[in-house]
């Protein structure tokens, strides 16, 4: 069963972004990094090359319309439409995209949501989604941690 994380009430979304990324390499997977907007992306992709060596994580930006990259752990792409994807890639979504619509929706969803009524309400939206989807949902409040 597919299955949508979500981490709410994040000080430092960008942050945690990276130590969740890290994180799910970890776990023994591939992870696209999904955002909507290209700035962010950049913005991300410079993080993580100031990451520490020891703590270094691969990575490149997928341009969604040239052949997927197989042998990199983090993809960070961008895009008006979502891509296919392998079923076992997890998706970290920094967009307000719902993966419950893409063309074949991952196994696993992970969704970092800020603090404001704004990041929450659209989180709410996203929750239904992918529970009326099917997903399996797990919450973490992150409130004092992250």
């Amino acid at each position: 069963m597919a299955k949508a994380t979500f981490y709410t009430h994040v000080s430092q979304p960008a942050v945690f972004a990276c130590r969740l990324a890290a994180r799910a390499i970890r776990d023994g997977g591939r992870v696209l990094v999904w955002s909507d907007s290209a700035d962010a992306i950049a913005r991300l992709d410079r993080d993580l090359w100031q990451q520490d060596t020891e703590s270094f994580i691969p990575h490149e930006i997928w341009q969604t319309d040239e052949t997927m990259p197989s042998e990199t752990p983090v993809l960070l792409a961008t895009g008006n439409t979502l891509p296919t994807i392998p079923a076992d890639m997890t998706v970290l979504n920094l967009s307000p995209d719902f993966w419950s619509d893409a063309p074949q929706s991952p196994e696993r969803v992970l969704e970092i949501v800020g603090k404001s009524l704004e990041d929450l309400a659209e989180a709410r939206e996203r929750f239904r989604a992918y529970r009326q989807s099917g997903f399996a949902i797990e919450h973490h409040k992150m409130e004092a941690k992250a």
